[in-house]
């Protein structure tokens, strides 16, 4: 069985360009991680879904370009894209000093990209963060294009 290579897509702005990689078995390829945000410490973020299935994956592709990284599990689904969770990212990036350097990972679909991205641009008036979407949804959606979001309670979904 031979596998494909994974096909790049580069993203081009400037000094903010990125690639976009699709493929199979991306988290243990180490070219996924070239190029990533210089920090000492990088924060996954990820639900109760996801996160027993592939974050222990990302830490360790990770571990060779942060010398500390720290996870954050969210409750799962769309009722919990609301400011609970989003300050369980701030207090969890607070608890650990995050500082202007610190690099957010979104892992999970939708709701975690739009959860991971709004924390990542507000915490100190914006943060890195990388998004490694884990639904066709979230490959196609949330993660291209950078809208994200938290819902209030009065708006209709």
């Amino acid at each position: 069985m031979t596998t494909q290579a994974p096909i790049q897509v580069p993203i081009a702005l400037g000094d903010r360009s990125y690639p976009i990689y699709i493929g199979s078995g991306l988290l243990s390829e180490a070219q996924t991680w070239e190029g990533l945000p210089k920090a000492r410490c990088a924060f996954i973020v990820s639900n109760e879904r996801v996160a027993p299935l592939y974050a222990q994956s990302l830490q360790r592709a990770l571990a060779g370009h942060y010398p500390q990284i720290q996870q954050v599990v969210l409750p799962d689904g769309e009722a919990h894209k609301d400011w609970a969770s989003l300050n369980r990212i701030f207090d969890a990036l607070l608890g650990h000093g995050a500082d202007r350097q610190t690099v957010l990972f979104a892992l999970g679909g939708g709701v975690v990209g739009d959860m991971t991205g709004f924390a990542a641009a507000c915490y100190m008036r914006g943060v890195p963060f990388v998004q490694v979407p884990t639904t066709l949804l979230a490959q196609v959606d949330s993660s291209v294009g950078g809208k994200t979001a938290i819902n209030h309670p009065w708006a209709r979904t």
